[in-house]
């Protein structure tokens, strides 16, 4: 697959709809913690540049106006490891979610102030093919949904066990969960928002003290307005274990001649 060269930027304003990236990079990686000599998984070196940088120069050469980047876990490091990045034209904005020890969903509500527009929603853990974020740029949300990145080829996936499962009806995503056993596709970890998740995650939060993305996602299924988009022939990988990473530098090689930058 052909990348973008490094002096390219797309004219956002011309192709996508959404132009503001959300990536949440709050979490402790306990599961890849002591196989990398960093203090935070999002700066593990890939091809001499750490992973969660790259993500941001993608995003940058693709068009997106604005990156904002939620911290928790060793924050201090990971601000100042991307803030002096130089050559990205994008916005690079930092918010600190302080309870980055409970469920991923509350980092999304920290960043709630600056989500005035739609936005797409990632992981820093998780390398993703350029083509796939493009077209994930495009979505047209309705009034009160979500679109979830989903991936059909059940075949190519590294690890399933470990997969968040969804269950799709038509463009509806009826079930979602690690542990569904009726299943038709895969979470990519890659999301199209507007307010309605912040919403749903907040109502979730109010009752249990806490929420997950899965629980908000589970709202937003009651309520009929979470749609999958299917990936087709792109690629992706979350790098949360020794073996997801080495399956990810595998796939980078692959695809992308070993650079995603």
């Amino acid at each position: 697959m052909p990348i973008l060269p490094q002096c390219a930027r797309l004219p956002m304003e011309d192709i996508f709809v959404i132009d503001h990236a959300l990536v949440l990079a709050a979490g402790h990686g306990s599961r890849l913690r002591d196989h990398v000599a960093v203090p935070h998984k999002a700066l593990m070196q890939l091809e001499g540049e750490p992973l969660l940088l790259r993500t941001c120069r993608m995003l940058d050469r693709l068009g997106l106006r604005e990156i904002t980047i939620v911290t928790g876990h060793e924050g201090v490091a990971l601000r100042s490891a991307i803030e002096g990045a130089s050559g990205i034209e994008a916005k690079l904005g930092f918010v600190e979610n302080t309870d980055w020890q409970l469920a991923n969903g509350l980092s999304v509500l920290a960043a709630a102030d600056v989500l005035e527009r739609d936005y797409l929603l990632m992981m820093a853990d998780h390398l993703l093919d350029p083509d796939m974020i493009a077209d994930m740029c495009r979505v047209e949300l309705a009034v009160g949904e979500v679109v979830l990145a989903v991936d059909r080829k059940l075949d190519a996936i590294y690890d399933m066990d470990d997969a968040t499962k969804v269950r799709i009806e038509g463009e509806r995503i009826v079930e979602i969960g690690k542990e569904i056993a009726d299943y038709n596709a895969i979470d990519t970890g890659l999301f199209a928002c507007g307010d309605a998740l912040v919403a749903c995650l907040a109502e979730v939060r109010a009752q249990k003290g806490d929420a997950s993305l899965t629980d908000g996602m589970r709202v937003l299924i009651e309520r009929k307005k979470f749609r999958a988009l299917d990936i087709g022939p792109s690629w992706w990988q979350d790098v949360d274990t020794p073996g997801a990473l080495a399956h990810g530098v595998k796939l980078l090689q692959e695809n992308m001649g070993g650079d995603a930058s």
